[in-house]
């Protein structure tokens, strides 16, 4: 009977959220990468 135990779900907020940070960081970067090149703007 001894197979029910508490699990608190706030005890890894911190770790997921900077997970989440790094995966957004990591895709932006992946995007900027892959998007093709921009050419800049002349000015005249």
């Amino acid at each position: 009977m001894d197979s029910f135990y508490y699990v608190n779900i706030f005890e890894t907020k911190g770790l997921e959220y900077l997970l989440l940070m790094i995966f957004l960081v990591l895709l932006i970067l992946l995007v900027r990468y892959i998007s093709p090149p921009t050419e800049k703007k002349k000015r005249f």
